[in-house]
């Protein structure tokens, strides 16, 4: 039987933009470690790599890790409401062991970003964090990181080098062309795989297209009437 995320709850478009990602990523097996990051802050990435990685896990018997390094905001266990007293910092640190930084919510399992390092570069690029990101890619299926913004901190350039591929997350109308392109000039330096992006905040039923599209939610809700509209009443003939 097929699993049912518990991000299914609420928005039925949402949810299907969600899976609809999920078809992309999953075309290529090779890709199993990514990197979902963005220009700016307040972009909506955390969001989109929690509620993607929940995405993921309704799939059956597909095991999936979301692992937060975005260190300074720790978005990840703020968003699912769990402690984050130890993570990704105390293991390559030596601090804890893995099965000790592990979570679950439901069928994901999480690991929180843990103590803040004062250097997150040195712990970024150290032989144990790459260590530790391949030998879970071993271990899952699928393996979500998140970073802070490209054009605030390094530290997504230095986790691109050593996953499969990088999703980038823009906001409608909050970032400018030169903040794209500085963007992907950064991640194509350090030899990125980009992977896709991702439009967040998109006002969809401006366009009539998605308007159309949205109303397969009404069907699904079984108000068919909504989506079809109702049936005009046939004129009599007159003589």
């Amino acid at each position: 039987m097929a699993k049912r995320g518990a991000y299914d709850e609420g928005n039925f478009e949402l949810n299907e933009s969600y899976r609809e990602i999920r078809t992309y990523v999953t075309i290529n097996k090779n890709i199993k470690t990514i990197l979902v990051t963005s220009a700016e802050m307040d972009e909506g990435k955390t969001t989109i790599i929690c509620n993607l990685a929940k995405c993921f896990s309704e799939l059956e018997g597909v095991r999936v890790l979301l692992i937060d390094c975005d260190f300074r905001k720790r978005g990840v266990s703020r968003y699912f409401g769990i402690e984050n007293s130890f993570g990704v910092s105390d293991i390559v640190f030596g601090n804890n062991k893995k099965s000790e930084c592990i979570k679950k919510v439901g069928d994901l399992d999480i690991i929180t970003s843990g103590g803040v390092p004062s250097n997150t570069s040195i712990l970024l690029n150290s032989q144990s964090m790459k260590d530790l990101v391949s030998k879970l890619r071993e271990e899952y299926d699928y393996v979500f990181i998140d970073s802070p913004p490209i054009c605030r901190l390094n530290d997504a350039c230095i986790i691109t080098q050593y996953v499969d591929g990088t999703i980038i997350v823009n906001a409608a109308k909050a970032i400018d062309s030169k903040g794209a392109k500085i963007t992907l000039d950064k991640l194509n330096k350090v030899g990125a795989n980009i992977i896709g992006v991702v439009l967040n905040k998109f006002k969809a039923e401006k366009y009539s297209y998605y308007s159309n599209y949205y109303g397969y939610s009404n069907y699904y809700g079984e108000h068919k009437h909504k989506l079809f509209g109702r049936k005009k009443k046939r004129r009599r003939k007159t003589s």
